[in-house]
């Protein structure tokens, strides 16, 4: 009984003394934080003493200011300053504005000088040259009158053929409606007197009639009972059957040296470098090295 007393009082005075050897020795603790407060107030001190330092900058600078100026209020000098520097931006707007007035002036001067240049060679031109230069702006001004009355009489058409096309829209929508067919996709467009197609809107009117006449297309072919009846509308028989199989194909482009375009144009007035008339050009030419396979 005493042996085990002396084995249970042994190892209560072990777990009591374990938490103490943690804090067994407090002067190296107190040594740590203290420490650590001395970095702490160093970096401290440190910081106050730059503060000091430009507090220092910035009142030997206002002293100089004021015994330059002879401004004794802070106030006053700050309010100063501001005051110049949008002075100073104002100046710098200026400057810009001036500068865009000369580089417009100079591009005056250099339509004036090109002017002056073209007035004094006709100056040194001899009556023949000066009549067939007349003749040629004649020609020129008389070619321009020409196309722009052409130009008139095709906007005069395309204008009455808009009008027509208004028309025969306007009473195939009517109809339509009255018939019970209903949109789902494009827009129920208005007609009245005033309503003029153009490029602008005539897309908008056309695609509510081509909605109709999906529309009346199905419709027939569910009276008709065509077991296709649900893409009746969809033009397939204009589409190419798309071979899935074919492997990718491959275009060998002629390069520079197996092309000369030059000797294919029967004037030099032909040559061009516009690259939709050279697309049209390739594919001429593509279509008759081909056209008989």
């Amino acid at each position: 009984m005493e042996k085990t007393k002396g084995k249970g009082m042994a190892a209560a005075q072990e777990q009591t003394a374990t938490p103490v050897g943690e804090f067994s020795n407090p002067v190296a603790l107190l040594k740590l934080r203290l420490q650590k407060w001395t970095t702490n107030n160093k970096e401290k001190k440190n910081l106050m003493d730059m503060y000091i330092r430009n507090v220092h900058i910035i009142e030997d600078a206002f002293a100089q200011i004021i015994q330059q100026t002879g401004i004794s209020s802070t106030e006053e000098i700050v309010t100063t300053f501001i005051k110049a520097e949008e002075q100073n931006y104002s100046l710098y707007n200026y400057v810009n504005t001036l500068n865009s007035e000369i580089d417009m002036i100079e591009e005056q001067n250099k339509k004036i000088a090109e002017d002056i240049a073209n007035h004094e060679k006709l100056g040194d031109m001899n009556e023949k040259e000066k009549e067939e230069c007349r003749q040629m702006l004649k020609d020129e001004l008389a070619e321009s009158e020409q196309l722009m009355v052409e130009k008139d009489e095709q906007i005069k058409t395309i204008e009455g053929q808009m009008v027509s096309i208004k028309k025969n829209v306007q009473n195939m929508c009517e109809n339509f409606k009255s018939s019970r067919f209903f949109l789902s996709v494009a827009q129920n467009m208005q007609y009245d007197d005033d309503t003029t197609f153009n490029e602008s809107n005539v897309t908008f009117f056309l695609a509510e009639l081509e909605e109709y006449i999906s529309l009346f297309i199905t419709y027939l072919a569910y009276k008709n009972e065509n077991p296709d009846a649900a893409i009746a509308s969809l033009s397939l028989d204009t589409m190419k059957a798309k071979e899935f199989d074919k492997n990718a194909l491959h275009v060998d482009p002629k390069n520079s040296n197996e092309v000369n375009v030059a000797e294919d144009l029967e004037t030099e007035d032909e040559i061009t470098v516009d690259p939709k008339k050279l697309y049209k050009m390739y594919e001429k030419m593509y279509q008759q090295e081909h056209g008989a396979e």
